[in-house]
């Protein structure tokens, strides 16, 4: 595919949009912190492993906290339901 029919699937499609922009703003944020983007050999191929272990790890406690706000939003919501019905 040519750069014109990879920007046009990626104009069309939101998800890709804003996945750009938060690339984007990583970017920047990495710049102004450490000056540069991403350097390979500022880190050892342990180092790098070890990084996105820490990351990852970052990425699990998020997914449960998503899924704890998410359990309480079903809680409300059915208690919610209940109190609509009740009232009926």
């Amino acid at each position: 595919m040519d750069a014109q029919h990879w920007l046009d699937e990626l104009n069309k499609n939101q998800i890709l949009r804003n996945v750009q922009k938060l690339l984007e703003t990583q970017t920047e944020k990495g710049i102004q912190k450490y000056g540069t983007t991403v350097v390979p050999s500022h880190y050892t191929f342990i180092e790098w492993l070890e990084h996105l272990q820490q990351e990852m790890m970052d990425a699990i406690v998020y997914c449960e906290v998503l899924k704890f706000k998410y359990a309480q939003l079903m809680t409300l919501e059915k208690l919610n339901s209940a109190m609509r019905e009740s009232e009926r």
